[in-house]
């Protein structure tokens, strides 16, 4: 597995990753139009392009094998989706393509991403899981992390309820 920063030169094949990635995990569960919105506000070109710039952002590409399997997004400081203190880092996100999932490539995707955490001094790792993403939350607890509140998800005319999940990353004494 190799892991590679994305810069804005790399905005189309982001793009096209994302979409392809999120109607995978989710178009199953929502209705064509809520899922096309949510797709359109996301990840149209300007607002991956901010993403892409914001200097408290990163996106990285996922490879397996040379092939592009997916990709992570990491926040800190002001681009975090919830307000959180500054030894926060954020996972918004994290997608594989369907051939790439159940290989262990989210842990270590996981672990690349307590390093960063820890290179930028941040204690603790938090990211949102949907609330009927029974897969993922296993997943998430089985690496650390344990739920600690939750937030709205608005998805065309949908509300839905993300869990929130932190992992502390200090090591007590």
């Amino acid at each position: 597995m190799k892991i590679r920063q994305c810069n804005v030169n790399d905005l189309k094949v982001l793009q096209d990753l994302s979409r392809e990635t999120y109607t995978a995990t989710f178009g199953q569960d929502n209705t064509e139009e809520n899922l096309n919105a949510y797709l359109e506000e996301a990840y149209n070109t300007e607002q991956l392009t901010s993403e892409l710039t914001n200097q408290d952002s990163r996106f990285y590409f996922i490879y397996q094998d040379e092939q592009l399997a997916g990709y992570l997004k990491l926040n800190i400081l002001t681009a975090q989706s919830e307000k959180m203190p500054d030894n926060y880092m954020e996972v918004e996100r994290v997608y594989f393509k369907t051939a790439y999932q159940h290989l262990g490539l989210g842990t270590k995707v996981f672990n690349f991403a307590e390093e960063r955490a820890k290179e930028l001094s941040k204690d603790n790792i938090c990211l949102g899981v949907w609330e009927f993403n029974y897969p993922a939350q296993k997943f998430y607890q089985k690496m650390g992390f344990e739920r600690f509140s939750e937030h709205k998800f608005i998805m065309g005319d949908s509300v839905q309820t993300d869990f929130l999940m932190k992992k502390n990353l200090r090591v007590e004494k």
